[in-house]
Parts: C-alpha cells; structure tokens; sequence
C-alpha cells in the first residue's frame, strides 16, 4: 500500500510519517499490505523539512507555481490521508475569505486529482473541537447536527461535505477524523495553536499564562500518539463512507489543566486574566464509542501522563538549544 500525506511537515503529519517509518515490517504490520510513504509538501520550505527528516522518503511538490496540483504526486497512490491545513482557528476568524481559498478551493482540486489518480480512499482530518459549534449536552456524538460558530469550523465541515460528496460520485472511499484538542509538540510551532504546549513553555521560562477566558472552559485533550493510532487504523478499516470523532470522551476543564501542569512541572503557575469574554465554545467532549466500534481505536493516554511526558520533551529540546 502506497500512503501519501499533506501536511507532512506538520506537527500531526510528521508524527504520522515517522510512525509509519518505525512500524514498517514489525509484527504489528504482518497481516497487512507493506507500507510505503509520500510525503507530499505545499512550500519549499515544508520540502527542505521533509527531506532534511526523512532522506530515504519520497518527499514532492503537491503544488505548481500556480496553485495547480502536480498530477505525478499522486501517482500510484492508494491512499490518501489529508492532514494539510493552511490556517488555525485564529488565522480563519481574521481572514475566513483567505481560509476559504486556501484550503477549501484547493482542497477542491486535489479531489479532483485523486479522481485521475485512480486513489483508492482519502483520509480527511476534520476538527471534533470546531465543527459542532455549541453543544450543550454531551458527550457529543456523530449523528449530533452540526452547527459551527467559527470561521475555522465553517471550513472544515465544507470541506467533509465535498470530501464525501466527490468520494460517493467517483468510486472513492472516504474516512473523516474528527479529533478534540491534539497536543504532545515539543517543538515551538510558528502558528498560535495549542493551549497545552503554550502554557508549557510559558512555565519553562517563568512567564506568567495569559488568560483570555474562563478557566471552566473544557475540552477533550487527545495526546498525539493516540491520534496516530487513530489515523493508522483509518488506513486498514473495511468502510467506503465513514465519519469518526477521535477522542476521549473525558473533558478536562482549564482550570484543572493548571492544577496538573503545576503538580507535574512542580512550579508554581502564575496567570494574568487578559479578558473575560464567553468562551465562544464553552465545553467540547467527544463520544468516542463510533472509533471504538469501527477503527478498534481507544485513547490510552491519559491526561497527567500525556503533560508530564511533553513536558519532560520540551525541557530536552530546550537544553539543546
């Protein structure tokens, strides 16, 4: 089986690619198809990553100079599995036209790539945290409507939309992941995402945590092993159409979320409320029984030791430094 991934320099996709690298020919991989990797690049400088990373990988251009996808990329693929993302939830509410462009629209002609490819599946990761909107009764399940209340949600549930109508008119399969709060980067990320790796490196250099919001705001924090798995078992599972959240079904609200970092770091956390507005989703929780019935898939790290084991990586990185 040959897996392309977009996105791959990025903090979820390069997780993935290196799982796949390590896991290749164990015993884990036995009672399947051997697996071979693409990573497929959106800027020269995802490019450099890529194969500064990964030499013995074939890393390529998903995209010319005009925005067109290269139809060579895609050659021979069997799955695609479409992590790429231009923008965050921050980035959307400021510019939702230029989200819309660069992720939808081109999202559009990469679909229609795959087409001419011949692809065989399209693995889309979504986002169980924006495309619900408010919720007020949970766990939130699959069959729950819908309803996004961010320009970042808008998007990626268009885009599902198109992912499954494209699919169903083209012989496709296609599996949507809709995860909760992703954490487990080490790694300072250039985009403003990710309350838990934030507020780490906030501690590590004794800055105090800016607050912009109530602590009673919760979310269903997934480390990124577990996501990993979760993506891994998307390749494998017998569905021509399916819609999976990846989560926890546990939330964890953010005052509780200081209380384990100070406990794990053994520092004591000072915070500075920036502003007091309503949290534009005040609780988000997902019900993890759909991935449990169709990928086998089940979170096994828990919060207290999902932060202790970041934390112990961004120290390291940062005594490299």
């Amino acid at each position: 089986m040959r897996v392309a991934i977009t996105g791959a320099s990025g903090f979820i996709g390069r997780h993935v690619v290196q799982h796949i690298l390590e896991e290749v020919g164990r015993s884990s991989f036995s009672d399947r198809s051997f697996l071979i990797v693409r990573a497929l690049a959106s800027s020269d400088a995802g490019l450099a990553r890529c194969k500064e990373w990964w030499p013995e990988v074939e890393s390529v251009m998903l995209y010319d100079a005009w925005g067109a996808v290269m139809q060579d990329a895609l050659e021979d693929v069997d799955v695609l599995v479409h992590l790429g993302w231009s923008s965050v939830p921050a980035v959307a509410e400021r510019d939702p036209q230029k989200d819309q462009q660069q992720n939808v629209a081109a999202g559009l002609r990469l679909l229609e790539a795959l087409s001419n490819a011949k692809v065989r599946r399209v693995v889309f990761l979504s986002s169980g945290g924006t495309v619900y909107g408010p919720v007020s009764d949970g766990p939130i399940v699959e069959d729950t409507i819908a309803r996004p209340n961010t320009a970042y949600g808008i998007s990626k549930l268009l885009f599902e939309q198109y992912v499954r109508l494209h699919a169903q008119r083209n012989g496709m399969e296609s599996i949507v992941l809709r995860p909760g709060n992703v954490y487990g980067d080490p790694w300072p990320r250039s985009r403003p995402q990710g309350v838990v790796e934030h507020w780490l490196a906030c501690i590590l250099a004794d800055r105090p945590i800016e607050l912009w919001s109530d602590l009673a705001v919760t979310r269903d924090f997934i480390h990124i092993d577990d996501m990993v798995d979760a993506v891994m078992r998307s390749l494998f599972i017998p569905a021509s159409d399916a819609l999976v959240n990846v989560g926890t079904g546990k939330g964890t609200s953010l005052g509780r979320l200081l209380e384990v970092m100070q406990s794990i770091t053994g520092k004591s956390v000072v915070t500075e409320l920036r502003g007091a507005s309503p949290a534009i989703i005040p609780v988000n929780v997902l019900d993890p029984g759909r991935a449990e019935g169709l990928l086998g898939f089940r979170a096994r790290v828990g919060l207290e030791a999902g932060v202790a084991s970041l934390w112990q990586r961004i120290v390291s990185v940062q005594a490299l430094k």
